[in-house]
């Protein structure tokens, strides 16, 4: 039985191999590993290019953005230590999130069974 999409995007989200969810789909901080240490499920093949950074920075921006502007509105902090304090927390997020939802996209490409190399029809 295939596991649902949930499934698969949970696996990713803790950074687990997206076929078992014992194992880690990673070689490195980013970087795919050629197969599942546990279940040797090929992974290396999938290549999620540019679509993590652009929903982590979407995700972050969501996050941190309403944040600092109540943080404005109510305390009036002085400019450099408040862009400080936002920019090193931003920073923060982006670091612990980008593997993340690189996971849940590596999980969502194998579980729809793309490469990431894939090519309209009519090229």
């Amino acid at each position: 039985m295939r596991n649902s999409i949930a499934t698969i995007l949970l696996r990713g989200l803790r950074n687990r191999c997206p076929r078992c969810g014992r194992g880690s789909w990673r070689a490195g901080y980013l970087t795919v590993a050629a197969a599942c240490p546990v279940c040797g499920e090929p992974l290396g093949h999938i290549r999620a290019d540019d679509g993590p950074a652009y929903f982590t920075v979407l995700l972050v921006a969501h996050l941190t953005v309403p944040a600092e502007l109540l943080a404005e509105q109510r305390w009036h902090p002085p400019l450099v230590p408040f862009l400080a304090v936002a920019i090193t927390l931003a920073g923060l997020l982006v670091w612990q999130l980008l593997p993340r939802v690189k996971g849940a996209m590596v999980g969502l490409m194998w579980w729809l069974d793309l490469r990431g190399d894939e090519r309209r029809g009519d090229e």
